[in-house]
């Protein structure tokens, strides 16, 4: 029997997930809580096997919560279930020490695979194979501060400012005009960050540079 322990700020998300395992045999709902630093008491009061945590709840965050949990307790078993899935979300998730993360979308014989998977001490990241989760670390690892800037070490000078430039919103020609380049170097220094980071399109570039900023 594994022996779970729900935090979501959202207390009708909590009941759907809580009546998806009402008669599901091997997996029982412990307890439940909407907020960070009450997951933390409830943990140690309550000892589960497993804690499923949204990622943004008041008072303390998912990972901050993981945090203080693993701190103190190296065996906790942590599952993220959120709304958000992309690669800096997983790395925050790997780098809380938690096994694993997945939507919010996801069926229930998917859920119980996770936290099966999670509670017998394996990672669970739905599509994600081991060496997808090293490649994240490594991408996100790369990223250092510098006089206030973001950097990739990976990426030259010139291409961590057009990258910081796409994370601010501007479009090819402004980003070609701020940096006194052609677009044509711009569409250069692009794909030439999108192969060294190993982004497949421009969505995902466009969302990665989003994060840089947001370390700023």
């Amino acid at each position: 029997m594994i022996r779970v322990l729900l935090a979501d700020d959202h207390a009708l998300f909590l009941d759907g997930i809580k009546s998806l395992f009402e008669n599901e045999k091997g997996i029982k709902i412990i307890g439940e809580t909407e907020d960070g630093i009450s997951l933390v008491k409830k943990y140690f009061d309550l000892k589960p096997d497993i804690v499923v945590t949204d990622i943004s709840m008041p008072n303390k965050s998912g990972p901050e919560a993981a945090t203080a949990i693993i701190n103190k307790d190296k065996n906790a078993k942590i599952l993220f279930l959120s709304q958000h899935t992309d690669d800096n979300y997983i790395y925050e998730a790997l780098k809380c020490k938690a096994l694993g993360l997945i939507g919010k979308n996801i069926v229930k014989n998917e859920l119980i695979l996770a936290i099966n998977a999670v509670g017998n001490g394996k990672h669970y990241f739905i599509g994600k194979t081991d060496k997808d989760l090293q490649s994240i670390l490594n991408k996100f690892d790369g990223i250092r501060v510098n006089n206030g800037f973001v950097h990739v070490d990976s990426l030259t000078s010139r291409e961590n400012e057009v990258l910081k430039a796409i994370g601010e919103g501007l479009s090819r020609e402004e980003i070609s005009k701020k940096l006194k380049i052609s677009v044509r170097t711009f569409d250069s220094h692009k794909y030439n960050i999108m192969a060294e980071l190993g982004i497949k399109n421009t969505t995902e570039l466009v969302k990665y540079a989003v994060e840089i900023k947001r370390r700023n």
